[in-house]
């Protein structure tokens, strides 16, 4: 093997020389916190509006300018000053950046792609949200406890696929609403209480309804879409308002409590068969439609649910 100068190996000073570059491009692909920049993998950086600068800034109409790319965690939290916010540059908000803005009122986010965990919890006077189409991911109970949110609309071509848990639970007066397309699932707790959302449109695309997901919510009519396979525990448990509801075939799971409590469901039909039925999924005076020979049927029987055949 051929040595240096320096007695060492040509090989390991070649290799020294690569780890050297490797690690130059790593420190691009960081955080450098003193200057408070997000680094992006092509060395360009994304200003964090952090929590210090955010309080200093904060007024009733506050409008974020363009040297600013991300809200930081817990930016504006219990802050009762801010009521109207625009965020022209603004692609993502993090964790409880607006938690507990009493007096926040509207906010303009043209080009919002993700909102973290909590990041508007408790904001009781916001009254509309707008997703625009470049949105892509909302994290757990990010409007959660928004008490006055009436009017929710998500813009086309929107990428959401998955509704996360309690993300507007408590959302008592939520009633407008254009929601997408692209959805897959709606997580658990999502609509809970949302006393003033009477009907919805649910995507076709939709496979999971996950536990308690509208529960006690407002729903005067339901129809559940083609692809639908699960159907979770408690998901509509105490929907006073419902009198009908079709199951799809496609419907695997039944969860225990579905439509539990839905004191005004005078039917239930399953043309399916369903693998899995939970207990006591309808009140006992709900007429159960079904297939005759279907496991519906043995459900019905055992719980002494009057029978209409299919």
């Amino acid at each position: 093997m051929k040595k240096s100068g320096a007695g060492l190996p040509e090989k390991i000073i070649r290799c020294r020389i690569v780890l050297k570059h490797c690690s130059i491009y790593q420190r691009e692909d960081s955080v450098d916190r003193k200057n408070k920049k997000a680094m992006g993998v092509y060395g360009m950086t994304e200003q964090v509006l952090e929590r210090k600068e955010a309080l200093r800034r904060a007024v009733p109409d506050l409008e974020i300018d363009e040297n600013y790319r991300i809200v930081g965690r817990e930016a504006l939290k219990n802050n009762i000053k801010v009521r109207t916010v625009f965020l022209p540059q603004i692609v993502e908000i993090r964790g409880q950046a607006f938690y507990n803005c009493t007096n926040l009122r509207k906010v303009g986010v043209p080009n919002l792609s993700t909102i973290r965990k909590e990041a508007f919890f408790g904001c009781s006077n916001l009254r509309t949200v707008s997703f625009p189409s470049a949105f892509s991911q909302m994290e757990d109970a990010a409007f959660y406890g928004c008490k006055r949110l009436g009017k929710v609309e998500f813009e086309k071509n929107n990428q959401v696929q998955r509704l996360p848990n309690r993300v507007f639970s408590e959302c008592k007066e939520l009633s407008a609403r254009v929601m997408p397309d692209s959805w897959e699932e709606i997580g658990r707790e999502a609509f809970y209480k949302c006393g003033e959302l009477k009907t919805l449109h649910l995507p076709e695309q939709l496979k999971r309804i996950a536990a308690r997901a509208f529960y006690a919510s407002g729903l005067t009519e339901l129809e559940l879409p083609g692809e639908l396979s699960d159907i979770g525990e408690g998901a509509f448990l105490k929907c006073k308002a419902l009198e009908y509801v079709r199951v799809p075939e496609t419907v695997k799971t039944i969860g225990k409590w579905a439509f539990h409590g839905c004191s005004r469901l005078k039917v239930l039909e399953v043309p399916g068969d369903p693998e899995v039925i939970g207990e006591w999924i309808t009140n006992k005076n709900c007429v159960i439609r079904c297939p005759k020979g279907s496991r519906m049927e043995a459900y019905a029987n055992e719980y002494g649910m009057e029978i209409e055949y299919l």
